[in-house]
């Protein structure tokens, strides 16, 4: 006889959309992600030559750009209920 699943009284229509913490956590997870591959381009651009360098320094387009990628490797340990490594061993 096969193994069947018994779901008493559990409610799916919440596993099936993300709670709202979450639903942030992923949208500003997005934005992170947007601004790094723009920033990307941007330096990319800069270093060919094709977009002059308005003043902004090269140097701190890249230090920028690696806050950026910190934090969204910061973002994306929480979002996996990991230590975003802030020192005060939360989780996530």
């Amino acid at each position: 006889m096969p193994a069947t699943l018994k779901l008493s009284g559990a409610d799916l229509s919440s596993a099936s959309s993300p709670s709202p913490d979450r639903q942030e956590a992923n949208e500003r997870l997005d934005r992170l992600q947007q601004q790094y591959d723009l920033l990307q381009l941007r330096i990319q651009r800069v270093e060919e030559g094709s977009e002059p360098d308005d003043g902004s320094n090269l140097t701190s387009l890249r230090m920028r750009l690696d806050a950026l990628q910190q934090d969204l490797e910061r973002q994306r340990r929480r979002a996996s209920g990991q230590c975003c490594n802030c020192g005060g061993g939360c989780r996530g």
